[in-house]
């Protein structure tokens, strides 16, 4: 429970790359306090705390994660272990009656899925799961756009998730490793399908894949397409690699029956987008729109604002979900991207390898009643 202050005790398991961001977060929030840290190697994780010029001089240290789940000043617990572990730390953490982050992704398979939900239902915890680009400034506009009707019915989403990744990434020993990384979905690629599902607004409703292998080092396929049937007839598209020479990319296109946004850029055929207009409508202060040309010459509006554009993860929005799984555990309402929620992309995640592995066959969807 929050202490007299209203500040809530954290706890925080596997102090690596993606923690050191939850821990700045939380220690930005005026409502939370981080009271323990947890880390297989207690020297290792003060030197990662050191190098991300953290300090919580104040933060108990313990390398059992029952220490954590028991003590009374830890409210919300944060997972960021490797992969395979991570379906059954939080299976624990809600049986503890802590409220959870999550790292992507949740669970490896149906029946660590099935397990997180069960659990999560039980206790009646809160979860927030780390698809943290649906902050990013262009992802909630474009979900914007597409959920006011701006674009006219969904007929083709499409979303890339391109980035090299070697054994510069600290997590290298695990995540190349079909035992914790899986597949290139479930290490990274999640991210472009969750934001399809998100920005799009259709569930999949049948899943077609192919993958590759090119990068050494992976003991998985490290290139994936994934085709989808969406609901109401649309279609979507992801690809999600590590084998491309060039810089990382995230590239997200909506395509309507009125209008169609590929990245930075809002064009049309026969109903132009009034600038003005959607200006003037535009809820988010960090992003700006201005009239613009396309490579042909032909009106457009250029979409303003910070982007995905890169895989360093000090880019990425970790305060914006961080400040929602407070708040929500605060007034005890259900978050945004909820377990429940993160398990419908997750499902998506697992049929395009399923499918992949049978040589493209389709794959129906959900997997998971209800």
């Amino acid at each position: 429970m929050p202490t007299a202050d209203n500040r809530l005790g954290v706890g925080v398991y596997g102090i690596g790359w993606c923690a050191a961001q939850h821990i700045a977060a939380f220690q930005k929030n005026p409502h939370a306090d981080v009271t323990w840290l947890c880390a297989r190697d207690e020297a290792r994780a003060r030197a990662n705390l050191a190098n991300a010029n953290l300090e919580l001089p104040h933060a108990r240290m313990t390398t059992r994660f029952d220490d954590l789940l028991a003590a009374p000043d830890v409210d919300i617990v944060v997972i960021t272990t490797p992969n395979h572990l991570h379906a059954a730390e939080a299976i624990a953490a809600a049986g503890a009656g802590k409220h959870i982050v999550l790292e992507k992704p949740t669970g490896l398979d149906l029946g660590e899925l099935v397990g997180i939900r069960d659990a999560v239902r039980r206790a009646g915890v809160r979860t927030i799961v780390s698809f943290e680009l649906r902050y990013n400034p262009l992802l909630r506009f474009a979900q914007w756009m597409q959920a006011s009707g701006r674009l006219g019915e969904l007929r083709f989403a499409r979303v890339q998730y391109l980035s090299r990744v070697t054994d510069w990434y600290p997590g290298w020993d695990w995540v190349r490793t079909r035992a914790s990384g899986r597949s290139h979905l479930l290490a990274a690629g999640c991210h472009a399908v969750d934001a399809l599902r998100w920005c799009g607004g259709r569930e999949a409703v049948e899943v077609s894949a192919f993958h590759t292998h090119f990068t050494a080092g992976y003991e998985w396929p490290t290139s994936i397409i994934v085709n989808m049937a969406l609901e109401g007839r649309a279609l979507g598209h992801v690809t999600s690699s590590t084998d491309f020479m060039m810089p990382y990319t995230f590239e997200l296109e909506l395509m309507g029956d009125r209008a169609t946004l590929r990245q930075d850029l809002l064009q049309w055929q026969d109903t132009t987008l009034d600038l003005d207009e959607l200006s003037t409508a535009n809820p988010f202060p960090d992003v700006a729109l201005e009239a613009a040309t396309d490579p042909g010459g032909r009106p457009a509006i250029r979409i303003r604002c910070a982007m995905p554009g890169s895989v360093d993860v000090s880019h990425h929005p970790f305060q914006a979900e961080i400040d929602e799984i407070v708040a929500c555990v605060l007034e005890d309402r259900e978050t945004s991207i909820s377990v429940f929620e993160a398990q419908k992309t997750m499902e998506i995640c697992l049929a395009a390898d399923r499918s992949a592995e049978l040589g493209g066959r389709p794959v129906s969807l959900p997997f998971i009643a209800e």
